[in-house]
């Protein structure tokens, strides 16, 4: 060995043994594990020995009828089928393994090389040509769904792609002096039939055997497994000999047709590819074995009669099979269009709902961002579409109550819904309202809570009315109190020291010796009728008799006479077109009004000359109290503590009128009633 070889194995052996050797290991792994992945794990490399080994099973099977076979050309040959059912799923890069598997079937046969090599250049040609052409049709599928996805696999992908198969096939064979049945084109015949049926019979088996419609059902399966039965049954019958049919009546043998229209009908394309594939197998198997009446002639005639046989069926029952399958799927479509029609419909009567809503209708994800905004929740809080979807739900909440909605949405995500509960949000200017929420949560089709629905009702109005009707309520109550307070007083301080006063005269009129005063009777009867007066007076104020018993027109007339005796003013009264009969709340309420109103003038006003109207112009009645005094703000007297113009309003309201007030500084005050009194 030279010196320098040594030398360098021997540094060689150094730097392995110095640390180099795991690093060679690990590289001879990865190597290896390189090598293991491409050859196992390469999806495309496993469906080409995939596509290789089928072929040649279904070659080997077609290959094994001999006695009816003649120069490598038979009836039936499955791996045709099995060579287009593979280029239609993997593309036209599988025709490696079509082309191998047909060489090496075709070469077994026995055939010289170069005819094997036609035969498979010829099946591998015609399967990528056809599916090729069917790929072009429009939404073509080989599950056969439709009626013209099953003219178009029958004339394109069986025929079509048989013509050329047994084109260059025959053409291989005569070439290398090889001779099929009786002449060229007998074996073109055969050979057409025999690739044709193969494809009918085991392509569409391929793509639809695994999705038999129906097979979850138990019932379903003992049916399908009664129909199996029966096809075996009737095919040893019809093909086995089991009744010698003579010649006359070989065409009994359609008698399976039933049958396939059985599967055709209940099971789809699946079904009736098994049922015509295993009413093939038989006959077949059972002709090669010299049975039945497909047996009796010569070789070609038993061929082409098969081949007519099996081509009916699979015709047959794959176009009756589609046809129902497209009526299901339409009859199914139509019925998801109903279902979508009915939940677009849905959805905008929903929309519609929620677009006309007074309420704000907010949906929420589950982390608090707006996904959506009504026209309500535009119009409460000033927000626009835009400007709130996006955004997350603290944009409505008051900083204090930030923490609200983080509890809100933990109670969501566990599915639970929040009652309307009443809580306050703030609008685009920084307003502050009181509103009312409810949040809901939303689920998925599966139940799965995946965003919020929130409700919100501005409640401000209310809560400023509940308000106000309070702040009245306080002040109905100490105004009674008042009023209670003053009769108590005139009853007391007034009217009762003057009928105690009245006793004591009284009194000495029956004993004069001790009378201290000396008593006029005269005297005693005016203070009597003074105090009977005002006693009367007093009882007006709170009742008065003459409403009920004469009628709204003469009871204001006797208390305008009334009010400008004691208050020592002028009222102008004008009543006219006044009805008969008036309902008597109606009454009580515009005699109330008038009470009220002219008080509060003579109180207030300064004047000394009022005006009042009183007329009807149907269905309403009309009271019209003016004056001309130094006037009063509206506003500022509706907010002070009086409860005259209050009292009024609640009043009318009651009996379903309007009350207007009019009133300017220094030019005076009108306060107009109408109330419907005709229905």
């Amino acid at each position: 060995m030279h010196p320098h070889t040594i030398a360098t194995t021997t540094s060689t052996v150094r730097s392995i043994s110095g640390g180099s050797l795991p690093r060679v290991l690990r590289t001879a792994r990865s190597s290896a594990i390189r090598f293991s992945d491409t050859l196992f794990g390469n999806r495309f490399l496993l469906r080409l020995i995939g596509v290789f080994l089928a072929y040649y099973a279904a070659g080997w099977i077609g290959q094994a009828t001999t006695s009816i076979r003649s120069g490598n050309v038979g009836p039936v040959w499955p791996a045709f089928g099995i060579a287009l059912a593979a280029v239609l799923a993997y593309g036209p890069r599988i025709w490696p393994a079509i082309f191998a598997s047909a060489f090496v079937v075709a070469y077994q046969s026995p055939v010289f090389a170069v005819t094997a090599a036609g035969q498979a250049a010829g099946a591998t040609l015609a399967v990528v040509a056809g599916a090729w052409l069917l790929r072009r049709q429009p939404d073509f599928d080989p599950r056969l769904p439709r009626l013209q996805d099953a003219v178009r696999f029958i004339i394109i992908g069986a025929f079509g792609c048989a013509a050329v198969s047994a084109s260059i096939g025959t053409t291989s064979i005569y070439a290398t002096r090889l001779e099929g049945y009786s002449g060229v084109f007998t074996a073109w015949l055969i050979y057409w039939l025999g690739d044709a049926t193969g494809a009918l019979l085991v392509t569409p088996l391929v793509f639809t055997a695994g999705s038999i419609p129906g097979l979850q059902d138990l019932r379903r399966v003992i049916e399908f497994a009664l129909l199996l039965t029966l096809v075996t049954a009737a095919s040893f019958i019809l093909f086995g000999g089991v009744v010698v049919f003579p010649n006359e009546f070989r065409l009994l043998a359609f008698a399976i047709v039933p049958f396939v229209m059985w599967a055709a009908v209940m099971f789809g394309v699946g079904g009736t590819a098994i049922a015509v594939a295993l009413t093939a197998t038989i006959a077949t198997l059972l002709t090669a074995f010299g049975f039945g009446p497909f047996a009796q002639q010569s070789a070609f005639v038993n061929a082409a009669l098969l081949d007519v046989l099996f081509a009916v069926l699979a015709i047959s029952g794959l176009a009756l099979a589609a046809v129902i399958c497209e009526r299901e799927h339409a009859e199914s479509e139509r019925e998801r269009l109903i279902r979508i029609q009915a939940d677009i419909e849905a959805r905008l009567r929903l929309a519609v709902i929620v677009e006309s809503s007074a309420d704000a209708m907010v949906s929420t994800t589950l982390h608090g961002i707006i996904q959506s905004w009504n026209a309500a929740a535009k119009r409460i809080f000033g927000f626009t579409e835009d400007e709130a979807i996006g955004r997350p739900t603290t944009l409505l909440a008051p900083a204090r109550l930030w923490q609200e909605d983080a509890r809100f949405l933990e109670r969501l995500r566990l599915g639970q819904t929040v009652d309307a509960f009443e809580t306050a949000r703030v609008t685009k200017d920084g307003r502050e309202l009181a509103v009312s929420v409810a949040v809901s949560p939303i689920h998925d089709a599966h139940g799965v809570v995946v965003a919020a629905a929130m409700i919100i009702r501005d409640i401000s109005e209310q809560k400023r009315t509940a308000a106000t009707v309070t702040n009245l309520s306080r002040r109905l109550i100490h105004a009674q109190e008042q009023e209670r307070s003053r009769i108590a007083r005139e009853l007391h301080d007034d009217i009762g020291q003057r009928l105690s006063l009245l006793a004591v005269n009284l009194e000495g009129l029956s004993n004069p010796d001790e009378s201290p005063l000396p008593v006029d009777a005269y005297e005693l009867h005016r203070m009597a009728s003074e105090i009977a007066g005002d006693i009367q007076s007093l009882s007006h104020r709170l009742h008065s008799p003459r409403l009920s018993l004469l009628g709204l027109p003469a009871a204001m007339r006797h208390f305008c006479g009334e009010f400008s005796q004691q208050h020592k003013v002028a009222i102008d009264l004008e009543c006219h077109d006044v009805p008969g009969p008036i309902p008597s709340d109606v009454s009580l309420c515009l005699f109330r009004i008038l009470q009220e109103a002219l008080h509060n003038a003579a109180k207030h006003s300064g004047a000394q000359q009022f005006e009042v109207k009183f007329w009807a112009a149907p269905p309403d009645l009309h009271l019209v109290v003016a004056d001309r005094g130094r006037g009063f703000d509206v506003t500022s007297a509706k907010a002070g503590r009086g409860i005259g113009l209050a009292s009024m309003e609640e009043r009318i309201k009651l009996v379903g009128g309007e009350l207007a007030v009019e009133s300017r500084p220094d030019i005076g005050s009108t306060i107009r009633a109408r109330v419907r009194y005709i229905e």
